[in-house]
């Protein structure tokens, strides 16, 4: 059904850069990071933008008759279309002020075109037979085909030491780029930053879902921040259950089995208006099973949200926070080396919180070592197959009730949670109220307030 359409380009946007470049040589410095001599449509644009980059790594103008002299000096001025070509893109520009747009518009055709370049190649492996299923994954998992990323190469340059204390120091005045948790204590320890992989672990049943549909709700609630939630565990409706428990705080169990006691029938129907009204359009639950969910695919679905988020006045747009629940899921689980497989897509996960500047929350599971012990608190060697998950987490927290163990415990209600990494701060643990039946957390010091209805 693709045969017949052309691929995406804007030859007229390439244009206009060219022109710029040839009618202002400083325009070129502000877009030779943003955009890549490939990206041109036409070969003949290409090489008009190789010889203007030349030039300019050289400290030379990029002026028409420069342009002109270096293609002619090797032979390639005739090929481009001559001089009447440069002159005609010249006449045709009447400033460089767009120029910044352009090149993200020709960056933008460019990523399509590779999408689809790599889809082809992914049709291609998908009906090679003649090899084995595993390999072909494998082979298609290494194409490009989630490169939406916007290209700045510059934010990761190699740069003096002077330059980064600048940008340090600026930062100084600026708000802090992540989120707080909305839970006191915690908020003292670690912020959900930009750029960082946040794990937290715990045994089942202890709450950590909870924990990652709390902070999902937190940062789309508080800082009107998208959020994605993949839910490799349980189905987009099971987990929307949730979050109208925890909106309601009507007893899960309640729901999930349409048993709502009349009296709170209205307040249930309140709950998920408040839902619709606030934050419905700002969190997106992606299901797909954990089986069939890697982290190359896990790029593609946040490039394809970025893709649905771009606007006229919002064309660059930021993920607030991202949520994997949870981590072992993921992947080939009779692997041989399962601590290497669940190694690898800690590190990958990692590389998505970097490349898409978002705070990733990975879920994670605690093996069952932590119960064998007296002391049934789960440390950090207790992660589930954790290969290098604790070197390649920025923070690491881990989650313990003792009435799960203890029922006659006096910390009914009560949840710890210990900050166990911290690359940027102090460890430490502290408690907060925690009802499992409708996932409702509060802070300790403010404990005379209410937690959830039992029902």
């Amino acid at each position: 059904m693709f045969d017949n359409k052309l691929p995406p380009e804007s030859i007229e946007a390439e244009e206009g850069i060219l022109g710029g470049i040839l009618l202002d040589p400083q325009a070129i410095g502000r877009i030779v990071d943003r955009i890549v001599p490939q990206a041109y449509y036409l070969n003949s644009h290409q090489q008009i933008y190789q010889a203007a980059l030349a030039l300019y790594e050289r400290g030379k103008p990029t002026d028409l008759m420069s342009v002109m002299t270096w293609l002619s000096e090797r032979s390639l001025l005739e090929g481009v279309g001559g001089s009447f070509k440069l002159i005609q893109l010249l006449d045709r520009t009447v400033s460089a002020v767009n120029i910044d747009r352009y090149a993200e518009l020709v960056m933008d055709k460019y990523w399509r075109r590779k999408l689809i370049s790599a889809g082809h190649e992914i049709i291609e492996l998908g009906y090679d037979t003649s090899s084995e299923l595993d390999t072909v994954t494998r082979e298609s998992t290494k194409l490009d085909f989630s490169s939406y990323l916007q290209f700045n190469d510059s934010q990761y340059e190699t740069k003096p030491l002077n330059d980064w204390l600048v940008e340090s120091f600026s930062m100084q005045d600026q708000q802090v780029s992540g989120f707080d948790t909305g839970l006191l204590d915690l908020d003292e320890m670690i912020t959900l930053e930009r750029g960082e992989l946040t794990g937290i672990a715990a045994r089942p049943s202890v709450g950590k879902t909870w924990m990652g549909i709390w902070l999902a709700n937190h940062v789309a609630r508080k800082f009107q921040q998208p959020v994605v939630f993949f839910s490799a565990e349980m189905s987009g409706v099971r987990l929307t259950q949730r979050f109208e428990s925890l909106e309601s705080e009507i007893d899960l169990k309640n729901i999930v089995r349409r048993q709502i006691p009349v009296n709170r029938i209205e307040d249930y129907i309140k709950a998920v208006e408040r839902l619709t009204e606030t934050i419905g359009n700002t969190i997106f639950i992606n299901d797909i099973p954990g089986g069939s969910l890697t982290p190359i695919r896990m790029r593609s679905e946040l490039t394809k949200m970025l893709l649905k988020l771009r606007s006229k006045d919002n064309p660059n747009p930021q993920l607030g926070l991202v949520v994997l629940d949870y981590i072992q899921k993921l992947g080939n689980r009779s692997a041989g080396n399962r601590a290497q497989d669940v190694g690898a897509i800690a590190g990958a996960l990692c590389d998505i919180a970097k490349d898409f500047n978002v705070p990733v929350v990975a879920l994670m599971q605690i093996n069952r070592e932590s119960e064998k012990q007296s002391n049934k608190r789960p440390s950090m060697a207790q992660i589930k197959d954790s290969g290098d998950i604790e070197q390649d987490c920025d923070t690491i927290v881990t989650l313990y009730r003792d009435e799960v163990y203890h029922p006659d415990t006096p910390d009914q209600g009560i949840m710890e949670i210990s900050v166990v990494k911290n690359r940027n701060g102090e460890t430490g643990t502290c408690k907060v109220l925690f009802d499992p039946a409708c996932g409702q957390f509060k802070n300790l010091r403010n404990s005379s307030q209410a937690i959830c209805h039992y029902n």
